[in-house]
C-alpha cells in the first residue's frame, strides 16, 4: 500500500509540472448616480464587482494545450446568492484554437475600436449585452485571424436547451463569421451574422454587417466602428462608434460617442423606435499601482425616442486586481 502511495503520490508530481492553476480576481466599490429620460434621480454607493476566476492550463503535448476558465460573482454572499459568470473551455492547437462555453461576450464596436472602458454604451445606446452558450473556431493566418462561432439563443443557459421555444429575436440562435488583423498599431476587425428563425416581422434580425478598427498613435488611440442590422420585414438598424484613449502618465483618459438609428416602416413592429438616438461616455482612470485604481465616468444619451430628457451618470469606482 506505501509503495502504491508513493507511485501515485509522484504521478500527481508529473501531471502538476504539465498544468498550471490559478486563482485571480477583482474587487470594486463605487458611488452612482443615475437620472433617467424622465428626469427622476437616483444614487448611492456599493459593491461594484466581486469577481473571483479560476484558471486552470494543461499541456496536452504535440503543441497542443487546453485552457478553463471559471468565473463566479463572489459579490453577494451574506447579501445574496452568488452568481456564476463565464465559464469557458479552449483548446488550442498549432493551427487553430477551440473554445466552448456560456459566456457574455462584450460589445462587438466596443472591441473593434479597442475601447475598454468601465462603463460604456451597450445597453444605453448600442445593443445591450447578452449571455449565450456558443463553441468557435479560430485560425490564425499570419497577422491575420478567421473566426466562426455558433451561438445560442441569448439567456437560453444550458445544456440541452439551445433550441428553446421562444419569441422574437431572442429566440433566434446565430452563427457569426469574424475577421481579424493586427500589425504594429493598426488593428482592424469585420464580421457578418446570420440569423435562424426569421419572421417578416422586425422583431427578428435576419444579418449583421459589421466593420470597425483602431489605431494607436502612442499620445493617443483612436477607433471607429459601423455595424447595420438588416430587420425581418426590411428594417436596418445602424449603429456606430468613435472613440479615443490617451495615457499620460500615471493618469489615462477616454471618450466615445454613439449613435444608432432606426428605419422601418410606420407599421412595423419597432416603429416607435424609428429616427437616431446618440450618446457619449466620458472617463478618467488614476493608477495608484498596478493594480489599485480609480475611476471617473460621465454619461450622457437618448435612451428612447419618447423620452422627456436625456438620461445621465456619474460614477465613481475603486478598483483592486489580484
Amino acid at each position: 500500500m506505501k509503495k502504491t502511495l508513493v507511485a501515485l503520490a509522484v504521478l500527481a508530481a508529473s501531471g502538476a509540472s504539465f498544468a498550471q492553476v490559478s486563482l485571480t480576481g477583482e474587487f470594486a466599490y463605487g458611488y452612482l448616480a443615475t437620472t433617467n429620460g424622465a428626469g427622476a434621480t437616483q444614487s448611492g454607493g456599493g459593491i461594484d464587482t466581486g469577481l473571483l476566476v479560476f484558471g486552470v492550463k494543461e499541456d496536452l503535448g504535440g503543441g497542443t494545450s487546453v485552457a478553463v476558465t471559471m468565473k463566479t460573482d463572489s459579490s453577494s454572499g451574506r447579501l445574496g446568492t452568488i452568481g456564476n459568470d463565464d465559464q469557458t473551455i479552449e483548446v488550442k492547437t498549432n493551427f487553430a484554437s477551440f473554445k466552448a462555453g456560456s459566456w457574455k461576450p462584450g460589445n462587438w464596436l466596443a472591441g473593434a475600436t479597442g475601447y475598454a472602458p468601465w462603463y460604456g454604451l451597450d445597453g444605453r445606446v448600442l445593443s445591450a449585452r447578452g449571455s449565450y452558450d456558443s463553441i468557435g473556431v479560430s485560425v490564425p493566418v499570419g497577422a491575420l485571424t478567421l473566426s466562426a462561432t455558433a451561438y445560442e439563443p441569448s439567456g437560453v443557459i444550458g445544456e440541452g436547451t439551445g433550441n428553446a421555444a421562444l419569441t422574437g429575436n431572442a429566440g433566434q440562435q446565430n452563427t457569426t463569421l469574424g475577421l481579424g488583423y493586427n500589425a504594429g498599431a493598426l488593428s482592424l476587425s469585420a464580421g457578418y451574422v446570420t440569423y435562424n428563425n426569421q419572421t417578416a416581422t422586425d422583431s427578428t434580425a435576419k444579418s449583421v454587417t459589421r466593420v470597425g478598427g483602431n489605431y494607436d498613435l502612442g499620445v493617443v488611440k483612436l477607433g471607429a466602428g459601423l455595424a447595420v442590422k438588416s430587420l425581418g420585414d426590411g428594417g436596418t438598424d445602424t449603429q456606430s462608434l468613435v472613440t479615443l484613449s490617451a495615457p499620460i502618465g500615471a493618469l489615462s483618459v477616454n471618450a466615445a460617442w454613439a449613435s444608432v438609428k432606426v428605419d422601418v416602416a410606420s407599421t412595423s413592429t419597432l416603429a416607435a423606435t424609428n429616427g437616431t438616438r446618440t450618446g457619449y461616455m466620458l472617463g478618467a482612470q488614476y493608477n495608484m499601482s498596478k493594480r489599485t485604481y480609480a475611476i471617473l465616468n460621465y454619461g450622457n444619451w437618448l435612451a428612447a425616442q419618447g423620452d422627456a430628457q436625456n438620461s445621465n451618470l456619474t460614477a465613481l469606482t475603486l478598483v483592486h486586481d489580484f
